[in-house]
């Protein structure tokens, strides 16, 4: 089964930094989402694609294992990484890379369920959408 990724890179200005000068831990979440997003995006199942669909996909669960601190002036290398489940969510894998020497900084971990919008229930069955989408890019499972 193939693996769903992509990678941007995002550079670290001074206001991301906490007193200590190393980047502020609640930052991290923000650039798992522009990372997400960016990843939904190229792979057709964009915010506002499933939104259409009448679902919205709050994140459930995160997870952050901090290796290193990034500082100002480092270039982080966001890699994210779609783990297929028969489950009704989307779950990814996230890896944080300094540029300037390719050190793993940290790594992460979301898991986003399927909200139906019009009555806010939550979905135990993947929506059609998201089985059609799995089976383009060859990452169903049965697992």
């Amino acid at each position: 089964m193939p693996t769903l990724s992509m990678t941007i890179e995002h550079n670290v200005p001074f206001h991301n930094l906490d007193p200590m000068g190393v980047v502020w831990h609640g930052n991290y979440v923000a650039f798992m989402e522009e990372v997400r997003e960016a990843f939904l995006e190229k792979y057709g199942l964009g915010y506002m694609t499933m939104r259409d669909k009448g679902f919205v996909e709050p994140v459930t669960n995160l997870t952050i294992d901090y290796k290193s601190s990034f500082t100002y002036g480092d270039t982080m290398v966001l890699q994210i990484i779609y783990k297929p489940t028969i489950k009704a969510r989307l779950e990814f894998d996230y890896k944080f890379f300094r540029k300037s020497d390719g050190q793993l900084m940290t790594e992460a971990s979301t898991t986003q369920h399927f909200v139906r919008i019009e009555n806010k229930e939550l979905q135990f069955s993947r929506p059609d959408f998201y089985i059609e989408w799995q089976e383009k890019w060859n990452v169903f499972t049965n697992d």
